[in-house]
């Protein structure tokens, strides 16, 4: 889902005052989900559509195999 299909949905809540619990329901993105699209929403505009890279990214989690 991109940038702008989160939008749509969180525009529900923002400017219609859709609750998130009923968008949760209705549309199968969890309340917690939601929830961070808005925090996002509220401290950055619409910071949220713009992709953010993992913080993890090329770092290993597990040991590699030796042979």
């Amino acid at each position: 889902m991109d940038g702008d299909e989160r939008w749509r949905v969180l525009r529900l809540h923002v400017e219609d005052q859709v609750p998130l619990a009923a968008l949760a329901r209705g549309t199968g993105i969890s309340a917690r989900t939601l929830q961070r699209w808005h925090q996002l929403y509220r401290v950055g505009g619409n910071v949220m559509r713009a992709p953010r890279p993992r913080a993890d990214t090329g770092t290993r989690r597990t040991a590699a195999l030796s042979r």
